[in-house]
């Protein structure tokens, strides 16, 4: 008997125990996801006020229990390293025992792993809780972090440009369940109680009610499209094929309902070819990074030089551009049938044939759209502005009364567009110039070339020269009017010889860092270079550099992510830094780090790495390095883009921006900056 009571009470004092030492602690559970096959899974324990568990490395006689944690793998993931703590560490000397090691308050507990998709997973730790005076019992308590329930902004289930990361909460025995939100400084920009964390860089200081910069929507990019498919319907390509092919429609069916019918059809699948080209921005991942890298890309602008040159010299009339023989046969073969397949046929070779007229309207209206997202409704804008006049023409014959005649003004439109692809040629070779650095197109040569088009056109259009016979060409008012044009224009452009700024172009040819001329701003050559000058501003190229300067100099950053490349870049340089207001605080306020998203400088094989967001998964360039970290941390593949960084705390000072070529904008953006610097400081 006296046995039994004594096991009855035994019993009792470790139930005792146990309970009490489960009111010591509490575990919360959350995921952190670092990139489309990386997480973070995370162990949070919240400790009652002078109560600790020891670190991993206890110290002492050997006799105190460190904390070992346990996470089952499963098939999609695999842990990468081991366990780390994070956490306030503090030492202590006890007697008899010697040096300790141990956390109060708050540990969180980090396995880093590797998934192929989302999943829950099992964790147990085994732990002892202990304060100044008595450690509990050891115990242990499972876990399970569910990754799903953070919405990661690059998992692979749901891709989103921000996210909230949420918490997992699990309750120990006996205790109220406590949610602990995830480290604010996450290597992701994240969404979290309604504030934008922008990865390393945390969360913004403050705002200061500066204008905020407004998102283009997706109807915006539908308006622009369907703007730019609407002017390219005058276009000499487009133009002479309304009438022909409403035409078309309308003969080739005896019954005229079924030609209107046609038509209508005809200007859908004008649409739709369109729309279709736009799909793989969607569905094969051509996000930002896929637009960057081929809009930068060497050989892609080399190419669209030769294909502009060879569009421009096909306009001049020495030759027509069509499609071969073999294709072009299937095309009328299968457009001669009367099936929606053969009028989608008709369409596409519309697209196909036009492409030399609508193609730089096109680059054009897309090069405004910044986020990929919105490439769709642009270009379904486009193909809707090109083909409703075709429906609307087989709606009501009519209208084609309406539409000027071709004649010898078609010839010299044509020419005229041929000289403008001419000058676009010119700017796609400049690109390609830039990036690789090679220093045979720079400003002053750049800016001749265009000069001398202007001179060409003028001449053409007054009738000095012709390209070739035409019996109907004859000057006229008008045309002397804009050959007078052409040489105002001229004259403006020779002003840069001069030292004049010629703003209506800032942006097109290269900018005055990269001439003969400019000394001031002479850009050096090289993987050596770390600085040059713009507008008398001294700019970092590497962000490093920056951070250490304004350390010492006591100043927060501007991280302005650029391009070679961007003509946006260029017109914030030439029309918003040259500002006096803006220019003073740029100077005197803040060090400048332009990051050139599209450097073509070779990293050294130990600064190479990996990552999940650029296509070839590597960062093998200067440029790749800087374009990881604009979308490791900001998600934006845009330049240009400023972020305001305070370089000894590493936290972004407000919200970031894009191109914002309004001033006042601008200074109340970097005044902000200032002021939330000054609140850390």
């Amino acid at each position: 008997m006296k046995k039994s009571i004594l096991s009855l009470v035994l019993i009792f004092v470790n139930l005792f125990v146990f309970a009490q030492g489960a009111k010591k602690v509490n575990f919360t559970t959350s995921t952190k996801i670092i990139s489309e096959t990386e997480a973070e899974l995370i162990i949070t324990a919240k400790l009652v006020k002078d109560w600790h568990l020891y670190s991993f490395n206890p110290g002492g006689d050997g006799m105190l229990i460190a904390p070992e944690i346990k996470i089952t793998k499963t098939p999609n993931i695999e842990l990468v390293g081991k366990v780390k703590e994070q956490g306030k560490l503090i030492t202590e000397e006890i007697d008899g025992v010697g040096t300790v090691y141990y956390y109060e308050n708050e540990i969180n507990y980090i396995q880093k792993v590797k998934y192929k998709k989302l999943d829950q997973v099992k964790a147990n730790i085994y732990y002892q809780t202990c304060d100044h005076s008595t450690c509990e019992r050891a115990t242990d308590q499972d876990l399970v972090i569910d990754m799903a329930k953070a919405e990661g902004a690059i998992s692979k289930e749901a891709t989103k440009d921000s996210v909230k990361i949420d918490t997992v909460s699990i309750a120990t025995s006996g205790q109220d369940t406590m949610n602990v939100v995830s480290d604010s400084t996450a290597k992701d920009t994240a969404t979290v109680a309604g504030v934008t964390t922008y990865g390393s860089f945390g969360t913004p200081v403050g705002e200061c009610g500066e204008v905020a910069q407004k998102e283009l929507s997706a109807w915006t990019a539908l308006l622009y499209g369907l703007l730019g498919g609407l002017a390219a319907l005058f276009f000499p390509c487009t133009l002479p094929m309304i009438p022909m092919t409403i035409s078309f429609f309308l003969k080739g069916s005896g019954d005229k309902k079924q030609g209107v019918k046609k038509g209508i059809m005809y200007g859908f699948f004008i649409f739709l070819v369109y729309f279709l080209l736009s799909l793989p921005f969607l569905f094969l991942g051509w996000g930002g990074n896929a637009l960057n890298s081929f809009s930068t890309n060497v050989w892609v602008n080399l190419v669209f030089f030769v294909v502009f040159v060879i569009f421009a010299f096909s306009l001049f009339g020495y030759y027509d551009i069509s499609l071969p023989s073999s294709i072009a046969s299937k095309v009328d073969s299968r457009s001669s049938v009367g099936s929606a397949g053969g009028i989608f046929f008709m369409a596409l070779t519309l697209a196909i044939v036009s492409f030399s007229c609508t193609g730089p309207i096109l680059g054009l209206v897309l090069g405004n759209i910044s986020n990929s997202k919105l490439i769709t409704p642009a270009m379904s804008g486009f193909g809707i502005g090109l083909g409703v006049p075709f429906a609307l023409f087989a709606m009501f014959p009519n209208l084609l009364k309406a539409l000027p005649k071709s004649g010898g003004w078609l010839t010299v439109l044509k020419v005229v567009f041929g000289f403008i692809e001419i000058a676009f040629a010119l700017k796609f070779l400049s690109n390609a110039d830039l990036v690789k650095q090679w220093g045979f197109l720079k400003r002053e040569l750049f800016i001749g070339l265009w000069i001398v088009v202007l001179i060409l056109m003028a001449l053409y259009l007054i009738g000095k020269f012709k390209f070739k016979e035409d019996p109907t060409f004859k000057s006229s008012a008008f045309m002397k009017i804009l050959a007078g044009l052409c040489i105002v224009f001229a004259g403006y452009l020779s002003l840069d010889f001069f030292g004049k700024d010629i703003n209506l172009v800032s942006g097109f040819p290269p900018p005055k860092f990269y001439s003969w001329m400019h000394k001031e701003e002479k850009l050096k050559n090289g993987s050596l270079k770390r600085t040059h000058e713009v507008k008398g501003l001294k700019v970092y190229l590497y962000l490093e550099d920056a951070m250490a300067e304004a350390k010492k100099q006591n100043k927060p950053v501007m991280i302005d992510f650029t391009g070679w490349a961007c003509v946006n870049c260029r017109k914030m340089e030439e029309n918003v830094w040259t500002k006096s207001e803006v220019n003073n605080i740029l100077r005197d306020k803040y060090v400048i780090a332009s990051l050139y998203v599209d450097e073509q400088i070779e990293l050294p094989e130990n600064e190479k790495f990996a990552t999940p967001f650029l296509d070839k998964k590597m960062a093998t360039t200067v440029g790749d390095k800087w374009f990881d970290l604009a979308l490791r941390d900001f998600k934006s593949a845009t330049q240009p883009f400023y972020a305001l960084i305070d370089p000894v705390n590493h936290r972004i000072l407000n919200t970031p921006r894009g191109f914002t070529p309004t001033e006042s904008d601008y200074v109340k953006f970097l005044k902000c900056g200032l002021t939330n610097y000054k609140s850390l400081h």
